[in-house]
């Protein structure tokens, strides 16, 4: 069964002229707020020759997501993420059937004249789920996935209308921090949060430190947190409530960017192609087993952030020297605004 969401499938006499570009995720939560995040920043005319497929799973976070996103969305493995990526959990069987019921689902989906398929990764389990469908890849792949879709958009000569990267409007007075994730070695440790506790504070910023029902990265701690019930509408609502946001290498951290907010990732180890793309290009990241490396890296976020700018509106810096890979990175965004 296949359920389709804030999308329309145009006939082939009205049907936008360009190449047709259908970003497809079938993984986790914070893939698909990725390339939704991407098209949510398109010109308004080019969103027509794109649309984003992605699994059932994340209904209720499409639903907190602006409307201006052409979402398909396929019913595969009932409410939760397809065991094809979750196999650890769910064992080869049940992922051997996710994959059957995935590509089934999207060799039924109904397509445009000429329509492609992109995925975040193309492994062995995407190619199996495309099936016949055409896919495409940047012909220069990048170090980080915001980067991928921004060059195959730049590609396609599509064009973006709001900034890349998060621009503090005015001077940022509070600070939301959440450490959870679904991987144990991802949270943040208590000697992380008490560091970035009292480096907000010396910068004058007030911390927030939000706890999803059930987690429990709190116990322990001397900070006084707010629990939040486990949903995507609660989630929104704390990260809407702050300035800027300290987070693990999870969802808050790309939901967070996605809101506008000066997003701040503490991670395990470098990953550099998975994070926010603000994080990314301007180096707003660090590991936290490596304390001065974090304790400098969170000075100069929080004052970057604390300053703001008063017109709201600051150029694109694009990358800065040592920080990312390469200039093409800021360039390609830079010329697609």
């Amino acid at each position: 069964m296949i359920s389709s969401q804030k999308c329309r499938i145009d006939k082939p006499d009205d049907a936008p002229t360009g190449r047709l570009l259908a970003f497809a995720t079938a993984k986790s939560s914070g893939d698909f707020v990725i390339a939704h995040s991407v098209l949510h920043r398109v010109d308004a005319v080019a969103k027509s020759r794109l649309r984003l497929i992605a699994n059932s799973h994340v209904r209720e976070l499409n639903a907190i997501l602006p409307d201006d996103v052409c979402v398909t969305l396929v019913d595969s493995d009932a409410e939760r993420v397809p065991a094809l990526f979750d196999i650890k959990k769910r064992g080869a069987l049940a992922a051997l059937k996710s994959a059957l019921s995935l590509r089934k689902e999207f060799q039924n989906l109904s397509r445009r004249h000429g329509e492609a398929l992109m995925f975040a990764g193309f492994g062995v389990r995407e190619r199996f789920i495309a099936g016949d469908w055409p896919v495409f890849t940047p012909h220069q792949p990048g170090r980080n996935i915001y980067e991928n879709y921004f060059e195959v958009l730049a590609e396609h000569q599509i064009t973006l209308t709001l900034p890349p990267v998060p621009i503090a409007r005015t001077r940022l007075r509070s600070l939301g921090v959440f450490p959870e994730s679904r991987l144990v070695e991802k949270r943040l440790t208590h000697a992380t949060l008490s560091m970035v506790f009292d480096r907000a504070a010396a910068a004058g910023i007030d911390v927030k430190l939000f706890i999803l029902e059930g987690d429990i990265a709190a116990e322990g701690m001397h900070h006084p947190c707010t629990r939040i019930p486990r949903n995507f509408s609660s989630l929104a609502a704390a990260i809407k409530s702050v300035d800027c946001v300290v987070s693990a290498d999870s969802l808050p951290a790309h939901l967070a960017e996605y809101f506008d907010r000066p997003t701040f990732v503490a991670l395990p180890a470098a990953n550099e192609y998975w994070m926010p793309f603000g994080c990314f290009i301007e180096k707003r990241w660090s590991v936290f087993g490596i304390p001065p490396e974090l304790g400098n890296s969170l000075d100069e976020f929080f004052a970057t952030s604390a300053a703001g700018h008063a017109d709201g509106i600051a150029p694109f810096s694009g990358v800065k020297a040592g920080n990312a890979p390469e200039n093409r990175v800021g360039d390609t965004a830079r010329a697609m605004l």
